[in-house]
């Protein structure tokens, strides 16, 4: 059995304030929107909770492939400045992932500047930063596109 560590840390400026970047973490229906896994990927919540002590739970996975369940606790959520949670990720009833994630949304004279940082175990070589960081990047990008259709 083996566990690694790891860190993602990603900063991305977007060009709309920190009410609206906060707003599309916050809201079950933009995190629909924005969180889409990709081509060929579908996504379901089973439970959107986004109050501290509450979990949200949300299934994502190739069509007709793996299956990934992720669960998030909130421990933190200061709105339009912070939010931090607790978050695991599981395929075929096995643990790959556990961690923190801390969003820091902080103004600028151009909108927002919103920070991520994910620091995790991965377990048994099932997950890895490097497709975290993927993920992650990917997900700010759409983010980032779905902030611009608010306009």
């Amino acid at each position: 059995m083996r566990i690694v560590e790891g860190t993602v840390d990603l900063t991305k400026e977007y060009d709309r304030p920190v009410a609206d970047a906060f707003s599309a973490w916050s809201s079950e229906d933009a995190q629909r929107a924005w969180g889409d896994p990709g081509e060929g990927w579908e996504m379901s919540f089973d439970k959107f909770r986004f109050t501290v002590g509450e979990t949200d739970v949300c299934r994502f996975g190739p069509k007709g492939g793996a299956e990934y369940i992720n669960e998030n606790r909130y421990l933190q959520i200061e709105p339009e400045q912070r939010v931090v949670y607790a978050t695991s990720l599981t395929s075929a009833d096995r643990l790959t992932f556990a961690g923190t994630v801390a969003i820091t949304f902080e103004a600028t004279n151009a909108g927002t500047r919103l920070r991520l940082i994910e620091q995790g175990l991965y377990f048994d070589g099932q997950d890895d930063v490097a497709g975290h960081r993927s993920g992650w990047e990917g997900m700010l990008e759409a983010l980032g596109k779905y902030l611009r259709g608010r306009r």
